[in-house]
Formats: structure tokens, sequence, C-alpha cells
């Protein structure tokens, strides 16, 4: 027996429009309708997905042909004018956020503790000579920290905006190739999958007591 792929998240919304289908076959509404087998609609949905993998398995060579056809387009997606760009190094995706961080709270620290001294020094030895360039120090750094603050949140916020407003890619290619093998699997998974699978329940289950 051959291995049987596992039906990806992706293709869940496939699997759902064939269901659909199957459920709106003659035989199948008008068993529902007469109310003469224990399930009703909604569970015999619920166990055609208890089955999922189970009733994909009868179109596991359409469903692979799929996929083959779909991954050899995926990648017309980006332009093929568009130069490519350099993978960034995962060293740089964790040190920029960290330095966006640490340095206004260093800067920060560092203000407190120039003021604090510098008042002190001064509320102390007023003439001293240090106490003026501590304050000013202080007063700088708490300048950098507010800056950098800023820096950083306007980064997030872009970042945030930058997201939101792109589309994500679509899932399948318009390729005659990819969508002829999607419609192959889809016709498969009907009729020697779901079909069948629905029946099966439906034969099977006992007739409502008069």
């Amino acid at each position: 027996m051959t291995h049987l792929p596992h039906l990806r998240p992706e293709d869940r919304a496939d699997f759902e429009w064939v269901l659909n289908l199957a459920l709106d076959v003659t035989d199948i509404r008008s068993a529902l309708e007469q109310g003469s087998t224990a399930p009703d609609r909604h569970q015999l949905r619920a166990r055609a997905w208890a089955s999922a993998t189970e009733i994909a398995g009868t179109a596991a060579d359409e469903y692979r042909a799929y996929r083959r056809a779909r991954a050899a387009v995926t990648h017309v997606l980006q332009d093929p004018g568009e130069p490519s760009r350099p993978p960034t190094s995962p060293g740089a995706g964790v040190l920029l956020p960290a330095v966006a961080v640490l340095a206004p709270l260093l800067s920060a620290i560092a203000g407190v503790a120039f003021l604090f001294l510098g008042y002190g020094i001064r509320l102390v030895t007023p003439e001293s000579r240090m106490a003026p360039s501590l304050i000013t120090s202080g007063w700088i750094s708490a300048l950098i920290s507010v800056v950098t603050t800023a820096m950083g949140l306007g980064g997030l916020l872009t970042t945030a905006l930058r997201r939101r407003t792109t589309p994500a890619p679509p899932l399948v290619v318009h390729n005659p190739a990819a969508e002829q093998a999607r419609n192959t699997w889809q016709q498969a998974l009907l009729e020697r999958g779901m079909l069948p699978y629905l029946r099966q329940q439906l034969s099977a289950s006992p007739p409502h007591p008069q």
C-alpha cells in the first residue's frame, strides 16, 4: 500500500467544497430531507471531516499530481525582473531588535545616574566644576533615550503597517496545468471518496423509530 499524503491546511477549503458538493447530490440530499436515516446534514459533515484522511486517500495519486503541478508554478509569483534579495542572517534579525530595546534603556539609566550625581555634587559642593558636566551629560543621555525610543516605536509602527497592507500571495497560480490537476483531484475525491463514504454512512445508519 502506498503512503497516503496528508491533506495540507491550504487544501482544506477544497475538501470542504467537495463535501458541500457531495451533500447536494440528489440521492444524498433526498435521504437527508426524508429523515429516514440517523445522521442529519451536520452530523454527516462532522463524520466526513473526522474521516478526512481516509476519504482523501482514495484520490492520493491525483492529489500528489496536483501538488507537484502547483509547486512547479509557484516560482512565477516573484517578478522575473526583480533581483533576488540576499537572505538576511539570523544574527541580524536578533541583534537589531535587541539594540532597539537596550539603547533607550541604557541611555535612560545613564541619564538618571549622571543627573543624580551632578545635582548631588552641586548640592554638597556648589563650586565644583564636575557637577555642571555631569548634569549636562545626564540631560544629553535623557534626550538620546527619548529619541531612540521614538525611533524604535516608529520602526515598529512602520513594520506593522507594512505587514498589514502587503497582500498574501495567492495559493494557486492561474496556470492551466495546475488548474487542470486541481480539477482532476477534486473530481476523483468526489467520485471515489466523498460520495461512496456519505452513501455508506447513510445506508449503515438505522432508521428513526416510528
